[in-house]
């Protein structure tokens, strides 16, 4: 049967599939190329989740905007994000319920790959220009949040090589 409207199908799975998925290409073809492969996977869904938060309203205003990305993901059970500005051109997105997390996991590193790459494509379409995504605290580790800081690459990679290095967050973002 032909579909009507302008939206996207979507397709409702459980949320243990997104964790089955994860450890399944993790363990067969290790936790490197499974991130990479999940951040494209959210990247592409980014293309049918866009016109969704684009529809309708036109111009937003920030906060417009923000509350309609939350409702965005809240309405999809993904859990709640809240916005922040943390330095100038760095933005972040904070959620104590992020769906893509497992707590009980006792990841050694952030994991929320297709949240990353979700995110990179919606606020990169938003922006009209590239926006890189980087998830610097994840309930996955242990943390009480997941906190995705978003901003141009130089950026973000500048960040990265900095925490990567070890320095802490707070500490790479006010050397930038």
């Amino acid at each position: 049967m032909p579909r009507s409207g302008t939206r996207a199908p979507e397709l409702a799975i459980p949320v243990a599939s997104l964790s089955a998925l994860r450890q399944a290409l993790t363990a067969e073809v290790g936790p490197d190329a499974a991130a990479t492969a999940l951040r494209a996977a959210g990247h592409a869904a980014g293309d049918a989740w866009y016109p969704q938060l684009a529809a309708d309203e036109g111009e937003l205003s920030e906060t417009a905007f923000w509350r309609k990305l939350n409702r965005l993901f809240n309405s999809r059970g993904w859990g709640s994000l809240t916005h922040s500005g943390v330095h100038p051109g760095v933005g972040a997105l904070d959620a104590a319920d992020w769906v893509e997390a497992q707590p009980e996991a006792g990841e050694p590193r952030p994991s929320c790959f297709f949240t990353t790459g979700l995110l990179a494509n919606l606020l990169g379409n938003a922006a009209g220009s590239d926006v890189a995504v980087m998830e610097v605290e994840c309930r996955s580790t242990g943390a009480n949040r997941c906190r995705f800081l978003f901003g141009n690459a130089e950026a973000l990679n500048a960040l990265y090589a900095r925490v990567s290095s070890g320095d802490a967050v707070d500490a790479a973002l006010s050397e930038l």
